[in-house]
């Protein structure tokens, strides 16, 4: 009896998740333009007309600099960071990881407000530009790089780090040659997510753009107070379509290059 329950409650929370992707989906291919139920024929029309709307062609182009630029330097500032809370006695490392991880806690919003009176009253020039957005954005990617790369260290055997300092290699070469190989696999994740998570933000960066110059979500989102016709479900599904496939392309060649393969445990002899 517990298994059943446990496979229906899996089963409804696996149908919650994807019915509004699914509608999502079937909106962008139905003839219908005001979406009501089951569609009336099916067409390639929204699916035309969304990849040839010049302001999700330009926002598209925006979204993907902001997100490498972001994601970027999210990685880096967030291996380090978690580098040096697991790894040095650091005072106060417990804070400092609640401080990384505080982000979460706050309002996108709020957040997006915050970025928009700091550059409106100091830095003018950053906004609505690619390095202004992609600022604000490590702000939310910061908290899943060191939760990530943090839970690698965590399983990640420190007598290996251990043994190549005292073979005479540098502390550089050590994080590269030793530690980021055992790490890799949280780093890619870390990368992969944190790259999808600032390509859809829409709540902070709406505040921080104007309205001739935005991301892709961004001009979904005001196309919607304009037009509510199905190419607005067209481009949300290609959306969808484009991180499943880059999820799954990563999986893909991450398992057959041995990406996420556990690493090997030495053999302590008796």
């Amino acid at each position: 009896m517990t298994r059943w329950l446990r496979r229906l409650f899996l089963t409804a929370v696996v149908v919650f998740v994807l019915a509004p992707l699914v509608v999502v989906l079937v909106a962008s291919v139905s003839t219908d333009e005001v979406f009501t139920g089951w569609p009336s024929g099916l067409t390639t029309r929204w699916l035309t007309e969304a990849l040839g709307n010049e302001q999700f062609q330009v926002g598209f182009v925006y979204s993907v600099r902001v997100a490498a630029i972001a994601t970027a330097w999210a990685v880096v500032l967030g291996t380090c960071a978690a580098y040096a809370i697991h790894r040095f006695d650091v005072p106060g490392a417990g804070l400092l990881r609640t401080v990384f991880i505080a982000p979460l806690s706050l309002p996108r919003v709020v957040a997006g407000f915050c970025f928009f009176v700091l550059y409106a009253s100091l830095t003018p020039a950053m906004y609505g530009t690619v390095g202004g957005v992609a600022f604000a954005h490590v702000l939310l990617l910061l908290p899943f790089v060191v939760s990530l790369v943090g839970a690698g260290l965590a399983t990640m055997d420190p007598e290996l780090e251990e043994a190549a300092r005292d073979l005479g290699a540098s502390p550089l070469t050590t994080f590269l040659r030793v530690i980021l190989p055992q790490i890799r696999a949280s780093v890619v994740i870390a990368t992969v997510f944190g790259f999808l998570t600032s390509f859809d933000e829409v709540d902070m960066s709406v505040f921080l753009m104007p309205a001739d110059t935005t991301t892709l979500p961004v001009a979904i989102f005001l196309r919607l107070q304009q037009n509510q016709d199905p190419t607005t479900s067209a481009v949300s599904s290609l959306m969808i379509i484009a991180s499943l496939l880059l999820t799954a392309l990563v999986a893909l060649v991450g398992r057959r290059a041995g990406l996420f393969a556990a690493p090997k445990r030495k053999e302590r002899v008796a």
